[in-house]
């Protein structure tokens, strides 16, 4: 599948890129993040939803006014309360943002955002983003 944007960007620009994701997707409400330690999945979201956010690596979940921003770096998967529980805010929540999201053990329900972030030349990122379970 080819995705429906991408683009190599500095961190400067990264205004743009989530502008752009915004305009390419603005029915999309769950997004999942995907790319490995330090590529600037909590940079990225930071811009999206505002300066007070932190990595929730800790905590797990980070409820702001209009979203919801998950890390599932550290997120054990033996309890099933807090699958469930996770599962409820994917259904719920206004805007929902997951860093690690290759850690659920299932997708969302449909529509849903994929962003891939992967490290390019010099202090470069690039992103690819797909859209599943609705015009694409």
């Amino acid at each position: 599948m080819k995705p429906v944007y991408e683009r190599c960007f500095s961190e400067v620009e990264l205004p743009e890129v989530v502008e752009a994701i915004r305009k390419t997707a603005p029915h999309i409400r769950r997004w999942l993040l995907y790319g490995p330690m330090g590529v600037g999945k909590t940079t990225l979201i930071r811009c999206w939803l505002g300066e007070g956010v932190a990595s929730p690596t800790f905590t797990y979940i980070h409820e702001h006014p209009h979203a919801v921003h998950v890390d599932l770096y550290r997120f054990s998967g033996s309890n099933q309360t807090r699958w469930m529980d996770l599962y409820e805010l994917l259904d719920k929540a206004p805007l929902i943002l997951i860093e690690w999201a290759e850690r659920l053990p299932e997708p969302p329900p449909p529509p849903w955002g994929e962003i891939h972030l992967s490290y390019g030349e010099k202090e470069q990122r690039c992103l690819r983003l797909f859209l599943r379970g609705s015009q694409e």
